[in-house]
């Protein structure tokens, strides 16, 4: 039986190309458990924005700030194709305020002791950001979508106490410190990383060479 191997995926919940890089992961992840194989997943938090106020900001404003004009169809032309051709049609144009994802990562890391549970919530958190267009910088928001994804009440609450969400910020500085500078980010076991939304092709090449490594080091122990 093939070695279990652990992916770490450093990325951003407003990031178009991440929820990309999630969905070639799972093809990728679906090729490799038919093999036999099997691998834990961990999401870490990469804020693309960390100065953003609390709040967020006007979307149009936001855009004019970071690209230097507010029509979104200009800007994302490119990721709305690659997003299309996984199976996504995120809704540029109707997203109304960019916000500091600093709880959103919060609500991701109270549940890290549940891989399959911390996966859901990112895809909640891509569905109702790209998708749904709500303001997933906001408590009420993020609370709804902690319980409507299987959260409890007081982890909900843990999550979106200054503990949490100073730990979130940290967790994304300690990131950008050690030379990450754009998402999605896959590190394969503590050693192989891989950035940008990758081809499920060359993850999966990236899984092989991880697990050969790792089963020659256990023989040779």
């Amino acid at each position: 039986m093939k070695q279990a191997i652990e992916i770490i995926v450093v990325s951003d919940v407003v990031c178009p190309w991440c929820w990309i890089g999630k969905r070639n992961l799972e093809s990728a992840l679906a090729s490799w458990q038919d093999s036999g194989a099997q691998a834990t997943i961990h999401w870490q938090a990469f804020q693309l924005n960390p100065q953003l106020p609390a709040d967020g900001m006007a979307r149009s404003d936001y855009l004019l700030w970071k690209f230097g004009r507010s029509d979104p169809s200009s800007i994302y032309q490119r990721v709305s194709a690659a997003a299309a051709q996984a199976g996504l049609h995120p809704d540029f144009s109707a997203i109304k305020q960019q916000p500091n994802t600093s709880r959103a990562h919060a609500l991701i890391a109270v549940a890290k002791d549940d891989p399959r549970l911390q996966d859901n919530l990112v895809e909640a958190l891509f569905q109702a950001y790209f998708s749904d267009h709500q303001d997933i910088g906001k408590p009420e928001v993020l609370a709804d979508i902690g319980r409507q994804t299987g959260l409890t009440d007081d982890l909900v609450t843990l999550s979106q106490s200054s503990e949490y969400i100073e730990q979130a910020r940290d967790e994304s500085l300690a990131w950008s410190e050690r030379g990450i500078g754009g998402v999605p980010f896959f590190i394969i076991n503590k050693r192989y990383g891989l950035s940008g939304a990758q081809p499920a092709s060359e993850l999966l090449l990236a899984f092989e060479q991880a697990q050969a490594e790792q089963s020659k080091r256990e023989n040779h122990a």
